[in-house]
């Protein structure tokens, strides 16, 4: 489904589009993509010219992520990397900064210029950057510490305390396949990412009868802040009188 060139752009087409080395009486678009012949008619994937990724299917270039990062005025320096957890690639953020920040503030500031895929799950800050032995940044020692931090997470685990609550746990184990989840637990530090954020918002509206916007959880990620946040805002949702939130035992 590739057009021929770029409308009213003959300088950007003659960049883009070149002939292909497999058939001269064709052209190729220059993707960034870095690839071999193995074969005749066989490319192998090599990666990419620049530093875009690949997360849940969007390609993504760092740098925007960390240009806006450093717009806000605490943070001094920023790197954005992939990294795997549990099988799945998201994006963390490594800031530079000698003030003790809010992770949500960050995450809504990001919203208001950045599509929800592009917000980091994961957020490090740093006084100084770990330097290699020559001086560079030190990027091996950035991901081993997202692996390091991983273990921090859900380990004060809290139960839900009402019916609303409980519910909203049970879509997010659903979703996550996560057990358990605690109300204080943050979204995105738990394996949280834009697809699994649409399909939560998709649930709640279908289960609970209440609209959630995206941007609502990058204030509250908590399901203690969006219970909260539900009760306040949604007119229409009534809690059944009756009803006794599902009890959940789990081994400590």
């Amino acid at each position: 489904a590739l057009a021929s060139g770029y409308h009213n752009q003959p300088e950007m087409t003659q960049e883009k589009f070149k002939p292909s080395f497999l058939d001269e009486t064709k052209t190729l678009f220059r993707t960034g993509d870095l690839g071999k012949q193995t074969a005749p008619g066989i490319i192998e994937f090599m990666g990419r010219k620049d530093n875009q990724v690949k997360v849940n299917g969007y390609r993504i270039d760092p740098g925007e992520i960390e240009y806006q990062l450093t717009r806000y005025a605490p943070i001094e320096r920023a790197i954005v990397l992939p990294v795997q957890v549990n099988n799945q690639t998201q994006l963390s953020a490594y800031c530079q900064t000698d003030k003790t920040l809010e992770i949500a503030e960050i995450r809504e500031l990001l919203a208001k210029f950045l599509p929800v895929y592009m917000i980091p799950s994961y957020f490090i800050f740093f006084k100084q950057f770990p330097l290699t032995r020559h001086g560079k940044l030190d990027l091996y020692s950035l991901r081993e510490l997202r692996e390091t931090g991983k273990s921090l997470v859900n380990s004060n685990y809290v139960a839900p305390r009402n019916y609303l609550e409980s519910n909203l746990v049970s879509i997010w184990e659903k979703i996550l396949s996560k057990h358990p989840i605690g109300i204080f637990d943050n979204f995105f530090e738990i394996g949280g990412h834009s697809l699994l954020l649409s399909r939560v918002v998709t649930q709640v509206h279908k289960e609970l009868n209440v609209s959630v916007k995206l941007a609502d959880f990058f204030k509250v990620p908590t399901i203690a802040g969006l219970a909260t946040l539900i009760s306040q805002t949604q007119y229409n949702y009534q809690e059944p009188i009756s009803a006794i939130p599902p009890q959940k035992s789990y081994p400590m």
